[in-house]
């Protein structure tokens, strides 16, 4: 049993590096741990705490190849924190971590966070980041030349609180879950998807 946070816990996730032993904790108390296995000691271990949200943290997610972390709460807010893991790109034994964005723009809870592949839709990045939120919506944020930004909101699918998000192996779909009893099934076309969908585009 690993205790550290002084109130619920609402999210984990594993990092997704084969050579990571890594656990990422969200809590109600406005931060997100870092837990580290030992193999040694068979043991897990917190190593970082990571603060800035102004208030209880929904949930925590990894990008494909563990060199970001996403969070979310009730602040509105969605932060974006580079990872240094040791066997990732630019990766340190000390596993260090910075927050290189801080997104805004949701009028509510930001209840979900899940990064997808770009597909070369928005931003020069390999990646989009999905979040879920209170305010009925679901924003796609995106990235150019390192800095992230809304690049597209959803506001007329669900009628109520966007609860969760899930993306399929290959990213050609998203599922939203809403407080309105509804799934909506979200299509992202791969640019040779779109030229065969659209080929007057």
């Amino acid at each position: 049993t690993l205790e550290f946070h002084e109130r619920t816990i609402r999210s984990v996730a594993f990092c997704p590096l084969s050579s990571s032993s890594t656990l990422a904790a969200a809590s109600f108390d406005s931060t997100v741990t870092i837990w580290e296995y030992d193999r040694n000691s068979d043991t897990w271990e917190c190593t970082t705490q990571l603060e800035g949200h102004e208030n209880e943290v929904k949930c925590v997610t990894w990008n494909a190849t563990g060199s970001l972390l996403a969070t979310c709460g009730r602040d509105k807010t969605v932060w974006i924190w580079e990872t240094f893991l040791d066997g990732s790109i630019g990766g340190t034994q000390d596993n260090e971590f910075e927050c290189i964005a801080v997104l805004t723009g949701h009028e509510g809870d930001v209840k979900s966070v899940r990064f997808a592949p770009s597909h070369d839709l928005w931003g020069d990045g390999d990646e989009i980041l999905i979040s879920a939120s209170y305010d009925d919506t679901i924003k796609i944020w995106a990235e150019d030349a390192g800095d992230w930004y809304c690049a597209f909101s959803i506001q007329d699918i669900h009628k109520d609180t966007v609860w969760s998000l899930a993306v399929a192996p290959g990213g050609g779909r998203v599922v939203s879950a809403s407080a309105d009893g509804s799934l909506a099934i979200i299509k992202s076309y791969t640019p040779a998807e779109r030229k065969e969908q659209f080929p007057d585009d």
